[in-house]
Parts: C-alpha cells; structure tokens; sequence
C-alpha cells in the first residue's frame, strides 16, 4: 500500500513516485467563495421570485380587485341613479296620459285642445323639448319637421298603440342627442288607446342624475344597446385610464353604464403593505445566511474532492470504467401503431381503411325524366324560371339536395339560406330547406333579407362561405329562382349545369342536418356604419319597388344620419307600383317625381333582391351605372394607383379613357355577377360594375355585388366633396347613347341567334369583341347585341358621338340582325 502524501508534499511540489506534483495557482478564486457566491445567487434569486410573488397576490391582486369591486359599486350607483330619473320620467308623462282631457281631445281630434296640452306639458315637465299628442293611427313619417318623425318614432308609437312595451330611446336629431318616449293615452292598459303622446326630453337631466360625485371618480359612458340596432355611444363625462371599465344595466331602458376608474378610486383601493415588506426582509435575512453556510460546506467538499483527484493521478490510477454508449439508429426503434399514425408511417392500405371521402359515394344512375326538371331554368349565373311550373316545390327540394351535395364534396358542411319578398319564396324556402337537411347539409336560414346580406353571411359568419338565395332578382312577380355560393364563389356557367346533372344522375347524399336561424341585420348595418363616414347631412329617396331591400335600405341609411324619404319600401311580392328592375326608365319615373318634390340629395332605385342600384340626381337625371363607376374609379383608383377596375361589355367607351386618366388598368369582361366577381377575383380587382347596375367594390368592402353599400359609399362622396350630386358627375364625359333595348326571342333561339350574327354579319371596318355576344366598335361609336341570360330575349345597346352616327350604328344591327331572323322588330321606345 502507497503511504498517502501530505498536505504539505503536495503544496511544496515535492515528488511521489517519482512523479512532480506541482503547487496549485493560488491566483484562481477559492472553490469556498464560488460555492458561497453561487449560493448567494440562487438565494437573490428566490428570494426575489417570493418577493415578487407575493406581492403581486398580496398587494397587486389584492388592489386590482378591490379597484374592481369599487368600479363595479360606482358603475351600479349611476345606473341606479339613472333609474331613479327614468322613473320619474315616467310618472310625470303617466300623469299627463291619464288626464280624461287628453283622451277625449285624441278621440274627437280636437286640434285646439291639444295644442293647449301640449303647450302646458311643455311648461310643467322638466326638459322636455317637444310634446306630440297623435290620434290612434294618424302618425306618419316627417322628416321635415322640427323634430322628425322617423322609422324610430314610429315604431314607438306603433308599439304603444298597440299597448306593447315601449322603452325610452335617445336619437341624434338636429346634431343633438334627443330622449324620446312614446305612452298610450290613457295609460291605463285596460282602456282602448284613443292615441299616443310623444315626448322629446334633451339630456340635460340624464347628466345630473349621473351625479358630479359620481364623475370624480371615474369616468362614465352611457351606451344605448336596441335589439337588432347598433349600439349608440350617447355620451362620456369624466375621466378614467387607472383600470377596467365595469358594466352596469339601467333597468327598464336600452341603457349600459360603462364605468372606468380614475386615479382618485384607485388611490382608495390601495393597500398598506409594511407588514409584508418586513415578512419579504426577513425571509431574504433566513435565505441569505442559509446561502453562506450551505454554499461554505459544498466549497470544502469541492476543495477535498480535488485534493484527492490529483493525488490519483500523480499515483497513476485510473478512474473506475463507464460503459460506453450504444448508438442506435432511429429505423431500429419499434414505434406503436398509435405513433405510426400521428407519423404518417402507417402503410397505405391501412391508411385509407374506413377513411373513405364523400366523393367515394357511388353515382346513381337511374334517369329522371328531363320534362319534370327543365334544362332552360339552370342559365349562366344562376337558376331562375317561372314559379309554379318552371320553378317548382319539388325543383326546390332536388336543387336543395344538389346543392348540399356539391357543398359536402367541397368540404362546407353547412349552407345559409335566405329568401326575397316574392309571393311563392316561403314555400320554395321550406322545400329547398328539406332537400338540404335530408343530406346530412346543416342549414342557417337568415331569413328575408337582400341578395348581398346572403354573400355578407358567407364573408362574416363562422359556419360556412356557401349559400342559396331565393330569388329572381329583377324579373316581374311571376319568376322566381336561385342564386348560388360555394366556397365563397358565385356558381356560373358550367356549375350551375352540373347542378341538372347531380340531380338527373341521383349523385346525392343522405343524412340528417339540422336547421338554425340567424339575424344577420344588426351585423350587416353595424359593419356599413363602422366603415362609411358622413361629413355632412344627406337626405336620400330609397324606392325599394316593394322589393325586399324595403326591410334593410332605410333603417340603414338612418343609422348613417341620412334623413331618409321612403318609396314603395312596403314588401310586397306582387311588386304594384312596378316592376323590380331599376334599369327600365319608366319605372324610375316615381323615383324622379319625389326626389324633385322633396328637393332630396340624390334618389337610389333597388332592384327586387337589392344587388343593383340605379341613381337619379336632385335635378331627375338618371345616372346609369357605368357612368356613377367613373365616380368610384376617380376615388378608389386615385388612392390606389394602377388597380384594375372591371366593367362590362355594355359599359360606355368613355369609361375606359377615365380609369386610365386616373392611373388604373381597365379591363373589359362578360355580363353578369357570377363572372364578374370571378374576374375580379381572378385580377385581384379594388372595383368593377355593370350597365345593368351591379356595383363591385373590393375596397374596404368584400367586392359582391351590393346595391345598398355602393349607395353608402356614394353618399359619402357626395358629403366629402361638398358640391351637388349634379355638379360632381358633370365632370364626366357622356356620349350619346340609347338605354338596353330588350327584344323577345325564345330561349332556345336567342344564342343561335347570336352565333349566326357572328359567323354571317357585315360590319365593315368594326373592331369586332365576340367576348359576349357582338360588340362591334368604329370610330365614333359602338353596339352590342348579346343574349340575355336572365331572360327569354336578346339586349342592344348603342353609343356615339353625335346623333347621326348613333342611327347609322342602330340601323346596321338591325339590317345584320333580320338577315338571320326577319321577324325581329325593335321597340325603341321602351
């Protein structure tokens, strides 16, 4: 046995064995100060983590939720407070509506008798601005009046007749927010109603009831939130930034307290924290000194660890053997069947067992017979024929379970669904709805809204981006049809025959969907009011032609501040007063009439499903679509250089010439919505717009076609540029032009028809375009024929530089067109 060295050996550098040991380097620090310095560390370390820890449950929690609670009792104190002075309200105006002199003036419609009440109303009832008394059914709109009757009123006064539930509602009348109240008279409910009384009260006495003792601490907004209606900030007082705003209903009202605190209430949720700073010392006192013991002992054993290591080795021993490593390769590890699947290494028959698509389905292929599903109603954007025997219940249900079918093999599992006004669209709601379902197709039905509320739902909604509209958009009552969304994508051409097909091959799914509702409204306006900016008052004459933008156009232009004169906004399927197509110029005559009588901004005729739009000017004159698209094109493209803007080939020459001034691309494409957004999807298109009136704008919007939104940004313009509508679009060239001139061909002769023209006509030095029927360009003008695909008939249009050369163009088409049919007579006065 090897005697063991001394200590002393080993520090002089004496040898043993033979072998030198040298002293170590005295200059390193000593393994007892780095033990005891990291030891320090760790001990800072968590001392600082505890430290922090508790103060933030301790002190910080404990503030932020008592600042909370404190918040939450203020915002509570001002609804009250609020309830307080509503109730007031209300007893003052009841004592008014059971006076037997009011009820007896209303029933006889004693003018002279009312006038006193309402003078006396008005002295004896704190901030009111207004008093209305109203015989049962007399009121009506009046948006001249010193204080407007609107859709708002009306509904309150509607309700209140009724002896329904009326709640106060604030409004912006004037530029200022008004508090208006509708009551029955008499108010007792079991008396019949001989009228109503409408008070305006200002704002005044909302603020006091919020108290001044109340705004010191804090700030506080009043919201006003109405079902179906965007929620309205009334007003703000105070200030806040120290901490989250708290909730607070006003009973009996529309109304939310949001109440946020300021620095005085979080001063009053602070917390004394002595006791807890003299708990951290201490515990740092305990952790540090633990520190320098522990850190001491680990730095001897390290210094006798060392000693005895350099005596091993000056010895020549070795250290005890480790057994080396194996490396394995990662092809050896067995994996579980459950790690093959989430590896993808499953081979590919177990891969695809059980696993098979929708699409694997087998075709059926037993025929149906043609006749009871009609080729010609499926055209290319859509499916639209005569209801009743074009369009029939049981067409319904198989285009429902087509439809649904193609959704499910593109992946989308649900299918909005929404309807227009038509008399016979419920019942081909509900069949197509059963067609759907019985697919295994969820649906969720938004009910009667618009065309481009359809498409907003599959922009906005989680449950899917397809969709089927019932509708047939401007034809006259007696058509109906279908217009659909897959994957966000209009169906057009080649889709919407093989909708036909899946249905004659009975390539359809079975199973069980189920059916929701939603009301996309309230969304729909919300969105428009957060995106479009008015910097001045507009008034608007909205002809809806009893379609069913009737149900949204003028509740939407309200909400915007438009004040909002109503023409034919009733829904009424039978379409009375004319037809649904804005395009026409007779029926725009009514739209003239009364925006001239009003002395209105600007006057906007809807189609039946609200996708197109026509505008007429406070002095009558039409602005046809392409023209109003030189107006989008000088705001959108102006802003966005080098856009491309698509437009139709019935779009006037000049608009061409105007994008390109503005520094845009123009492209010029097919008719129709569905290949219109597929080009502008395919260009990546901020705008594009037909002659027929559909309106795409991309820009800040989703780019369908919406006759509503492109009114909204109109307006906008009109109020930014300050100049009348009139004056703005005089700035625009106008050629001489003819409207679309529509001739009755039958639907299996108006293509061939077309075709032949093309193959045989005689149009001299023309630039021919045969992109959509015949455009045929000279010098100095165009014309088009083209088939329609909305109808049984062929459309003309024509455009010049003078008159002369308008009837020359006019007469070589139709000299071109009886060459191939002689029957063919054009009205030129329709």
């Amino acid at each position: 046995m090897l005697p063991k060295p001394s200590r002393a050996n080993l520090e002089d550098g004496s040898s043993v064995k033979g072998k030198s040991v040298k002293a170590k380097n005295t200059s390193k620090a000593s393994p007892v100060v780095i033990a005891v310095s990291i030891a320090l560390a760790v001990a800072a370390i968590i001392v600082g983590g505890v430290g922090f820890a508790a103060y933030k449950f301790l002190v910080i929690d404990v503030q932020e939720k008592q600042l909370i609670k404190l918040t939450e009792q203020r915002s509570a104190i001002v609804a009250e407070n609020l309830k307080i002075y509503i109730d007031s309200v209300y007893q003052q105006v009841d004592f008014f509506a059971r006076k037997p002199s009011l009820a007896s003036a209303l029933a006889s419609n004693d003018e002279e008798a009312l006038e006193d009440i309402e003078a006396q109303i008005l002295k004896q009832v704190n901030n009111v601005e207004s008093a209305q008394a109203f015989p049962k059914g007399s009121a009506k709109l009046d948006a001249e009046a010193p204080f407007p009757i609107r859709f708002a009123e009306l509904e309150q006064i509607r309700l209140a007749e009724e002896r329904e539930t009326v709640l106060p509602e604030f409004a912006n009348i004037n530029k200022q927010w008004l508090l208006s109240y509708a009551v029955a008279v008499p108010s007792v409910s079991d008396l019949p109603a001989h009228g109503t009384l409408l008070l305006r009260f200002n704002i005044d006495g909302v603020k006091r009831a919020i108290g001044e003792e109340n705004v010191q601490f804090g700030r506080a907004t009043l919201i006003q939130k109405i079902p179906g209606v965007q929620d309205r900030n009334v007003f703000v007082v105070g200030q806040g930034g120290e901490g989250r705003a708290e909730p607070a209903a006003v009973e009996g009202t529309y109304w939310h307290i949001i109440f946020e605190p300021s620095p005085l209430m979080r001063a009053q949720a602070s917390v004394d924290a002595t006791l807890i700073y003299i708990g951290i010392g201490a515990l740092a006192a305990i952790c540090f000194l633990t520190a320098v013991l522990l850190g001491r002992r680990i730095g001897l054993r390290m210094v006798a660890k060392a000693e005895t290591q350099a005596v091993n080795v000056s010895l020549g021993l070795k250290p005890d053997a480790v057994a080396p490593s194996v490396p394995q390769d990662i092809l050896d590890i067995e994996i579980s069947d459950e790690d093959e699947a989430l590896l993808g290494l499953e081979d590919e028959e177990t891969a695809t067992a059980g696993s098979a698509s929708l699409a694997d389905i087998p075709e059926q292929t037993e025929d149906i017979d043609d006749s009871l599903l009609p080729n010609v109603i499926f055209r290319a954007y859509d499916i639209r024929g005569l209801a009743k025997t074009e369009i029939t219940k049981e067409i319904a249900q198989q285009i429902g379970q087509a439809v649904a079918s193609e959704a499910l093999d593109a992946g989308e599992t649900t299918l909005i669904v929404a309807r227009d006004a038509r008399t016979h669209s419920p019942e081909l709601t509900e069949y197509l709805i059963r067609g759907i379902l019985s697919t295994g197709c969820d649906v969720v039905n938004i009910g009667t809204v618009p065309t481009p509320l359809l498409y907003f739902a599959t922009e906005t909604l989680d449950c899917g981006k397809s969709g089927i509209m019932v509708t047939a958009s401007h034809n006259p009552a007696e058509y109906n049809g279908f217009k659909v969304v897959i994957n966000g994508k209009c169906r057009a051409e080649e889709d919407i025959k093989a909708i036909r097909a899946r249905i004659l091959s009975k390539n359809l799914y079975e199973g069980a969907g189920e059916e929701k509702r939603h009301d996309i409204v309230p969304s729909y306006i919300d969105t428009i009011f957060s995106d479009v900016a008015l910097a001045g008052d507009i008034s608007i004459v909205i002809d809806a032609a009893n379609g069913v933008t009737g149900k949204v156009a003028p509740q939407l232009f309200e909400e915007l501040g438009c004040g909002v004169v109503p023409l034919f906004c009733d829904l009424d399927g039978t379409f009375p007063n004319h037809d649904p197509d804005p395009t026409i110029v007779k029926n725009l005559q009514p739209l003239i009439a009364k925006v001239r009588e009003t002395n209105a901004d600007l006057g906007v005729a809807f189609d039946g499903d609200g996708d197109r739009l026509v505008v007429v000017t406070p002095k009558g004159k039409i602005i046809w679509p392409d023209r109003l698209l030189m107006l989008f094109a000088k705001d959108i493209v102006s802003r966005n250089p080098g856009a491309d803007v698509v437009f139709d080939v019935k779009s006037t020459r000049a608009l061409n010439q105007c994008i390109t001034d503005y520094g845009g691309r123009p492209i010029l494409w097919k008719t129709g919505h569905s290949p219109m957004k597929g080009k502008m999807l395919e260009t990546g298109a901020l705008l594009g717009g037909e002659y027929s009136g559909h309106i795409f704008i991309k820009d800040r919007w989703f780019g369908f076609d919406d006759g509503m939104y492109a009114a909204a940004r109109l307006i906008e313009i009109i109020s930014l540029q300050g100049e009348t509508l009139d004056e703005i679009i005089g700035e625009f060239p106008e050629l001489i032009s003819t409207t679309e001139v529509r001739v009755d061909v039958a639907e299996d002769k108006k293509f061939k028809l077309i075709e032949s023209l093309i193959q045989n006509g005689d149009f001299g030095e023309a630039k021919l375009t045969t992109l959509d029927g015949l455009r045929a360009d000279f010098k100095d003008g165009w014309g088009l024929v083209r088939g329609s695909n909305t109808s049984a008939s062929i459309t003309l249009r024509f455009e010049a530089e003078n008159e002369e050369f308008l009837h020359f163009i006019k007469a070589l088409f139709v000299r071109e067109l009886r060459k191939v049919d002689n029957t063919i007579v054009v009205d030129w006065e329709q």
